[in-house]
Order: structure tokens, then C-alpha cells, then sequence
């Protein structure tokens, strides 16, 4: 059995991009950047607040450019609550105040309450456009009808990633 010899040099046609290439030549739906906020073995992240408070469960990104899709991903791999639970996620968007996504939405990330859904996983995947380049964050916020919540259960883990898309 003969090999064959493919001519590597006359096989290409167009160019090759060197160094960093211009952003008008990259094609819509072209992953710019990936943020990342994960924990693997997680202390539990709990409150006893009746009013949306403050995780501590942060990621930010820049946007590159205004007009550019940022996917906001979260979940935590369980939750515990012994009572009314619920979590939405907030946005600050560069030195304006941190607000909810979805203001009206009690369960905008999750629900849980002690005889339905008490080890179930907290999730959200929204998303948003830039308006300008101003750096944006991040942070699900969570409440409870009374006692303790828990965004997430001692031992699990969480991640919040954003994706920054080119459109």
C-alpha cells in the first residue's frame, strides 16, 4: 500500500492571522472572556434576613465592547432550609447601586422550603447586553420567611460564571 504526500504549502488559501486579531473580523457568537467564581467544598452560605441579602457569592467581568452579550450562569449543588427560602440574582453595573435582575421574582435562582425541596439545587442562566464598557458584578442574593436559609449546603459546591459574547 502506497502513502500519499499531501502538499501542505499550496493546500491553505487566505491568510493565516498573526499576533492579535482586529475585534470587527471576529464573528458573532465568538466567546470573548470567562469568569469564574467556583468552590468545590463550600462552608454553607445561610441567612436569617426577611429582606434580600447579600451572599458573598461575587464574580465581575468588563465588557469589552457596548452592545456585547454577557451570560450570567449560577448554581449551587444544594440547598437546605427549614422555611421559606428564596434567591434571585443581583447586578451592579460600574458605580451604580447592586439591583435585582428581576426585581417582582421571589424565585429568580430558587425556592425551597422544608417538606418539598429542602436538598434541592439552587440554578439560574440569564443573561444581559452591555450598554457600555463599565464593569459589571454579580451576586445572588437570598431571603427567608423566618429562621435559617441556606444558598448553599455545608460540603456542596457553587459556581457563578459569566461569559462575554460577541454579537
Amino acid at each position: 500500500m502506497a502513502l500519499s504526500k499531501i502538499d501542505v504549502a499550496n493546500m491553505l488559501t487566505g491568510t493565516i492571522p498573526q499576533g492579535n486579531v482586529a475585534r470587527s473580523s471576529l464573528p458573532s457568537g465568538t466567546i470573548l472572556q470567562i469568569v469564574r467564581t467556583y468552590v468545590a467544598n463550600s462552608s454553607a452560605v445561610t441567612t436569617t434576613s426577611t429582606s434580600d441579602a447579600a451572599s458573598g457569592i461575587q464574580a465581575s467581568i468588563t465588557p469589552t465592547a457596548s452592545g456585547n452579550l454577557i451570560l450570567v450562569d449560577y448554581v449551587s449543588t444544594m440547598t437546605d432550609s427549614g422555611v421559606d427560602c428564596h434567591a434571585k440574582m443581583y447586578q451592579k453595573i460600574g458605580s451604580a447601586s447592586i439591583a435585582p435582575m428581576a426585581s417582582a421574582n421571589n424565585f429568580h435562582v430558587g425556592y425551597t422550603d422544608v417538606t418539598k425541596t429542602r436538598y434541592a439545587p439552587f440554578t439560574f442562566s440569564g443573561s444581559y447586553t452591555a450598554t457600555s464598557t463599565d464593569t459589571l458584578l454579580y451576586e445572588p442574593y437570598i431571603k427567608v420567611s423566618s429562621g435559617t436559609g441556606f444558598l448553599v449546603h455545608a460540603n456542596s459546591s457553587y459556581g457563578l460564571t459569566l461569559t462575554e459574547v460577541e454579537q
